[in-house]
C-alpha cells in the first residue's frame, strides 16, 4: 500500500514539475483598430506618394536621351535612381501609415518589389524583351493602386 501511495505521489510530482516549466503559449497582441478617419488619413498620404513617385518616374524617363553615349548613360542611372527612390520613399510611407488599407498596402509592396527587381535588371543589362513581364507587372500595379486610391 504504501509502495502504491508513492508510485502515486512522484507521478504527480512529475506531472506538477512538467506542467511547472512548460512554456506557456505566447499571446499575440490583438490586431491594432484604425477609426475610419485614420484609415483615411492613412490612405491619402499613401496615394499621394505613389503619385509623387509616379510622377518623378514619368519625368525622368520623359527627357530626350540623345546621341551622345556618355548623356544616354546619365539619363540611364537617372531613371534607375528614380525607380530605386521611388521604391523606398514608398516603403517608407507606406511603413509610417500602419492604417493603410491592406489592399493599397499589398499592392503599394508588390510595386516595390517590382521597382527593386527593375534596377536589378538595368544593373545586369538585362534586355527589355527580358524585362517585358516585369514592366507589365508593374504597369498593373500601378493601374491597380491608381484604382484603389480613387
Amino acid at each position: 500500500m504504501f509502495a502504491v501511495l508513492l508510485v502515486a505521489l512522484l507521478v504527480t510530482l512529475g506531472v506538477a514539475i512538467v506542467g511547472w516549466f512548460r512554456p506557456v503559449p505566447a499571446k499575440s497582441p490583438p490586431a491594432p483598430t484604425y477609426s475610419n478617419q485614420q484609415v483615411a488619413d492613412a490612405k491619402a498620404k499613401v496615394c499621394a506618394a505613389h503619385e509623387k513617385v509616379h510622377s518623378a518616374i514619368k519625368a525622368s524617363s520623359a527627357r530626350d536621351r540623345g546621341t551622345d553615349p556618355t548623356a544616354q548613360l546619365v539619363f540611364a542611372i537617372n531613371g534607375q535612381q528614380a525607380i530605386l527612390a521611388g521604391s523606398e520613399y514608398l516603403r517608407t510611407t507606406l511603413s509610417e501609415q500602419p492604417a493603410t488599407p491592406d489592399e493599397l498596402a499589398k499592392t503599394i509592396r508588390k510595386l516595390i518589389d517590382i521597382f527593386q527587381e527593375l534596377v536589378v535588371d538595368y544593373q545586369n543589362s538585362v534586355s527589355d524583351s527580358e524585362m517585358g513581364p516585369t514592366l507589365r507587372a508593374g504597369d498593373e500595379a500601378t493601374l491597380a493602386i491608381e484604382g484603389l486610391c480613387k
